[in-house]
């Protein structure tokens, strides 16, 4: 009380500039720890407890609010903390990647356009840093995590589908279009094709909440996403159990069906790379031809949240037999069984084995019994294409 606006004014700027400062401080105190420990901070390939510790005060300046000439200084030492720890972000775990993902993707959505410049040129840094380090190859671990944090905040209600978000992505392209460096490698085709991914996840998601009462096209949507995530297991599988949800309770079994088959190739393809399993996607071929989608996987050995494993795999057969069954397709059964009927014979499992093959029994005796009555009415299917207006 009795303070003039301009004695407010005054002391609300000396606070912000000491807040600034403090942050600057911090900043160089940071960069010259980094310097000065540089190896301990690089023991097993940057994963150890100091460096969590380091990581965890630089990421800690994007989580609090700061001022614009504070974050444009924080995004400039990111850069150069990326640039000298590589192996930290790009090698082993992914869990600091992906932290430094979600929170550079939360400022891609800023009201400031600067600091959204800032962060897009950040995380493009990371991409094209990723990129060099795997000798121009790809950049697998921040495209995975670029894609994964974006479905974690859009479940965290941030509101990243509006405008704002979408200069940001456009950004990320022209840094990519511009970029004369990688001109002849496939460097900037891949960023678009992100870009891409990420905005077709925006736009579904959003047409969700207006389709809720629409059954097909919600499935469709949901299908929009599965494909946007086809090089992301976890969050591909989520989606094809929600579509076969949707199909179970509309009664469309056959759709249902195929959803697990898909699930189930998915699964198999992803421990056929990690050689847990000796076939991967290509067996579920002869069920439908569309399964090649799920050869489009990305693998990352740092990914710490995929947890797919041979008892998983054999949940999800004996689940896409049962579908198969309810949808009166007895004879693809038999496919899906040739896969498991080896795995229990490993086991030695004679009880599991004793129910399949009388499964089996019981699916061909239909197979005839349909065949010869002609009671089964598989669907036809049409495409429907609009033109003109």
């Amino acid at each position: 009380y009795g303070h003039s606006d301009a004695d407010v004014l005054h002391q609300s700027l000396l606070e912000a500039n000491i807040a600034t400062e403090v942050c600057l401080t911090a900043l160089d105190t940071l960069s010259l720890f980094t310097l000065a420990f540089k190896n301990q901070l690089l023991a097993d390939h940057g994963h150890n407890p100091l460096m969590k510790k380091v990581f965890d005060v630089y990421l800690c300046f994007l989580q609090k609010h700061q001022s614009e000439t504070a974050l444009k200084n924080v995004f400039t030492a990111l850069r150069s903390f990326i640039y000298k720890f590589p192996s930290t972000f790009y090698e082993g775990r992914a869990d600091m990647c992906a932290a430094l993902c979600y929170e550079v993707l939360k400022c891609c959505n800023s009201k400031l356009s600067s600091i959204r410049t800032e962060a897009s040129q950040l995380l493009y840094f990371l991409m094209r840093n990723n990129f060099d380090y795997t000798g121009k190859k790809s950049f697998v671990r921040t495209h995975l995590q670029v894609i994964i944090s974006v479905s974690q905040l859009i479940a965290d209600v941030v509101g990243i589908g509006g405008t704002r978000f979408q200069q940001s992505l456009s950004i990320i392209n022209n840094c990519a279009n511009s970029d004369r460096l990688i001109k002849h490698t496939t460097f900037s085709s891949d960023v678009k094709d992100l870009t891409k991914r990420i905005r077709t996840v925006l736009m579904a998601t959003a047409q969700m909440k207006e389709h809720e009462n629409d059954p097909e096209m919600l499935v469709d949507l949901q299908y929009s996403l599965a494909k946007s995530y086809a090089s992301t297991p976890e969050l591909r599988k989520t989606w094809l159990d929600s579509m076969a949800r949707i199909h179970v309770k509309n009664g469309d079994l056959s759709e249902a069906a195929m959803c697990y088959v898909h699930v189930t190739a998915l699964v198999a393809e992803y421990l056929t790379r990690k050689g847990m399993f000796r076939q991967g996607c290509t067996a579920f071929r002869v069920i439908t031809p569309n399964i090649d989608e799920e050869a489009s996987m990305m693998e990352d050995v740092g990914m710490q949240d995929v947890h797919f494993n041979e008892d998983v795999l054999m949940e999800l057969l004996e689940q896409c037999a049962d579908g198969l069954w309810k949808a009166e397709r007895y004879e693809l059964i038999a496919d899906i069984y040739k896969l498991i009927i080896p795995i229990y014979e490993k086991r030695r499992d004679f009880e599991r084995l004793a129910h399949l093959y009388d499964t089996l029994h019981r699916a061909y005796s239909k197979v005839t019994e349909v065949m010869h009555s002609g009671r089964r009415l598989l669907g036809t299917y049409f495409r429907v294409a609009f033109f003109g207006q």
